[in-house]
């Protein structure tokens, strides 16, 4: 009688206890610590190669690792049938005895964790090129020459969860002590979004460009930079693999005006955060007139275009003057002010929110250009991707690490801060448990003062460098006695949520 997976389920599998050991060290450098998960994927990796595996070769005569059950090692459902085919079939034999398919589970587990150290070291530690490599090979027909290999990189919208734990800068010394900091980014307990402070030239551009780059090594997650000085689009983009685009010359690819939602109460409160981002990029505060006549024309824009081309700030302009002229008002500084920001092509509705922010890019908004368009920019990018992380459903855990499905640095964050913005809010306070990533670049611990939201409170890594900040701000955040002002060059104060207490590091040498 042939073999059926109650057959396999019920039967005991082990490999040597090397090949165990180069599975403990892939499960350590997965962020992983269930054993059966490394040894279905060194199975998975032995059956990509054409030729039968080596019998296993126990390192002892009489000794193996600590043996799987077969229920563990294949799960339930329909997977042990997958299991018993796939093996089955690579194996050119449709008349396996159980010991014999033990045999074969056996050999392919221990070529497996040979090919995947290979990998590793092939991929120099970077998760994301062990991935690309495995991807690469997760075809049965890898070898078929009729079929094409497989190309690209995984979808880097896709979350997934390992232990990230990030170096506190290059240096990542405690000045004390001599011992490393790392802030464990999605430890359980903890907080992944991070705020960097300093004067200019003290080196938190630098720290972070390094702490990101360092986190974007655990795998593809897209990152969204905004990019005030120019320098990040040399710095950053290559390493992350950024679209680099700089509006209105080179507009953001993005639906920005794009709900998740088609009925009217939903349309109504999307329509209340979009015309609350475009009301904050003027100084003055909107009266409640104008208010009122901005949100119903963003309300009737996007009812309009529901089911037909996207909609565009150009529709909500002209949606303003055509509200103004219903309600016999005449055009004020608000619709000039619109007018003048719809004659440039900022955004073009050429990606969904989906397919924008699920690749990395960088957008330039230098000081040349007027501090209106700099906002708006800001402002709408965040609302949309408050509006689509927020919207995802939970990102899953692994042994209580939360998977990233997202990261958005924002240099120069005092802009934003001082307008107050809904959407900022919301991401920090409620995107941790969609995969989000808040990083925060601002000047001084002042830019948060009176900040109503409690920003700082919801920062897993708090670190400022030199400068002449408020003793009360600075106080209130790394303790008392806490000064910036006899910090080093490279030194900085700081506090990871998980540890609850300041540290002073010395985070870059010159």
């Amino acid at each position: 009688m042939p073999l059926g997976p109650m057959d396999i389920i019920n039967a005991q599998y082990r490999t040597t206890r090397a090949a165990d050991a180069q599975c403990s060290d892939l499960l350590k450098n997965l962020g992983y610590k269930v054993r059966y998960l490394a040894a279905r994927l060194a199975i998975a990796r032995s059956l990509s190669q054409l030729e039968a595996p080596a019998p296993m070769a126990p390192d002892n005569e009489d000794e193996a690792a600590t043996a799987i059950r077969g229920q563990q090692l294949f799960g339930d459902g329909s997977d042990p049938a997958a299991w018993l085919a796939l093996i089955t079939q690579r194996s050119g034999r449709a008349d396996l005895t159980r010991k014999e398919f033990q045999a074969l589970v056996s050999a392919h587990w221990q070529r497996g964790a040979a090919l995947l150290t290979r990998d590793w070291e092939e991929a120099s530690g970077s998760l994301a090129a062990f991935v690309s490599r495995l991807g690469d090979l997760a075809n049965l027909a890898s070898g078929d020459p009729d079929r094409p290999p497989r190309t690209g990189t995984p979808n880097p919208a896709t979350p997934f969860a390992v232990a990230i734990v990030l170096p506190v800068g290059p240096v990542a010394e405690d000045s004390m002590t001599g011992e490393p900091v790392t802030f464990p980014l999605n430890a359980p307990g903890g907080s992944p979004h991070m705020a960097l402070m300093g004067g200019t030239n003290s080196g938190k551009t630098y720290t972070a460009l390094a702490m990101l780059k360092r986190l974007r090594s655990f795998g593809p997650v897209p990152i969204l930079a905004f990019d005030f000085k120019g320098d990040l689009s040399e710095k950053l983009a290559p390493s992350i693999d950024a679209e680099v685009v700089a509006p209105p010359r080179v507009p953001v690819p993005l639906h920005v005006l794009s709900v998740p939602v088609s009925d009217d109460i939903g349309l109504r409160e999307a329509a209340g955060r979009i015309s609350e981002s475009i009301g904050r990029v003027k100084t003055s505060k909107l009266s409640g007139v104008q208010s009122d006549a901005l949100r119903e024309a963003v309300l009737q824009t996007l009812r309009n275009r529901q089911g037909s081309a996207p909609a565009t700030l150009a529709d909500v302009s002209r949606a303003l003057a055509a509200e103004y002229q219903r309600r016999n008002r005449k055009p004020d500084e608000l619709t000039a002010a619109l007018n003048g920001l719809t004659q440039f092509n900022l955004f073009v509705p050429d990606n969904s929110p989906a397919e924008f922010f699920g690749h990395s890019c960088i957008i330039r908004l230098p000081q040349d250009g007027t501090a209106e368009v700099r906002k708006l920019v800001i402002n709408m990018t965040l609302d949309a991707l408050d509006r689509w992380l927020n919207s995802q459903p939970d990102s899953p855990t692994v042994d209580g690490r939360r998977a990233l499905r997202h990261i958005c640095m924002l240099d120069e964050a005092h802009v934003v801060l001082a307008t107050k913005l809904p959407a900022l809010s919301n991401l920090i306070r409620m995107s941790r448990s969609k995969g989000g990533v808040i990083m925060l670049i601002s000047q001084s611990p002042d830019d948060f003062e009176g900040e109503e939201d409690g920003f700082l409170d919801n920062m897993g890594l708090t670190l400022a460098f030199n400068t002449q900040a408020k003793a009360g701000p600075t106080r209130r955040i790394f303790g008392p006695g806490a000064s910036l002002a006899d910090l080093a060059v490279g030194e900085c104060l700081c506090r990871i949520r998980t540890e609850a207490k300041t540290r002073r590091v010395v985070a870059w040498r010159p």
